[in-house]
């Protein structure tokens, strides 16, 4: 009998003891480099070029919803995520695609240090003099650095286990 209890109440204690992950909703993600928004050309569909616009720019969508740790950006109110493309390398574009959360090029790690990388690469989110583009992510570079905010306040959900990110320091 205790067994079966034990059975029970143990995998619901780990649900109650997860530590809580707060989750933007409809934020905007912000260069660090010149305070300049990840936005898209309004209407935005699938295949559509991602930019560094004026956060306030008319004309493109500029929220997004993002989680800290490894999962899919999407374009707010679409069906639309962040994708890298097939190959992402240095200099490679950015565009949102019809959302598909476990592929490669659309599973991106929101890190402790405010950057933005593919989960499991090497490359990261970066804002050089050409726009936004991916990038090998280096440590310290400014280009790299996003903050996350402006939407509507982030709740929390649980989680047990934080994904890895493989960036190198």
């Amino acid at each position: 009998m205790l067994a079966s209890l034990m059975l029970v109440v143990l995998p619901l204690l780990a649900v109650v003891s997860a530590s809580p992950v707060r989750r933007f909703t409809s934020a905007q993600i912000v260069a660090g480099r010149d305070g300049r928004c990840l936005g898209v050309q309004s209407p935005a569909g699938v295949g559509s070029a991602v930019s560094s616009v004026a956060c306030t720019a008319s004309g493109y969508l500029t929220r997004w919803d993002i989680n800290p740790g490894s999962g899919s950006v999407i374009l707010s109110g679409t069906g639309l995520a962040l994708d890298a493309g097939s190959t992402p390398g240095n200099n490679g574009a950015l565009k949102v695609w019809t959302s598909y959360p476990t592929l490669y090029q659309q599973t991106w790690y929101l890190t402790g240090d405010n950057r933005i990388a593919i989960t499991g690469g090497n490359q990261c989110l970066d804002e050089g003099v050409n726009g936004i583009q991916t990038y090998q992510c280096t440590t310290g570079n400014t280009n790299q650095i996003f903050n996350v905010g402006g939407g509507s306040s982030p709740s929390s959900s649980s989680s047990s286990a934080a994904p890895s990110c493989t960036c190198p320091t």
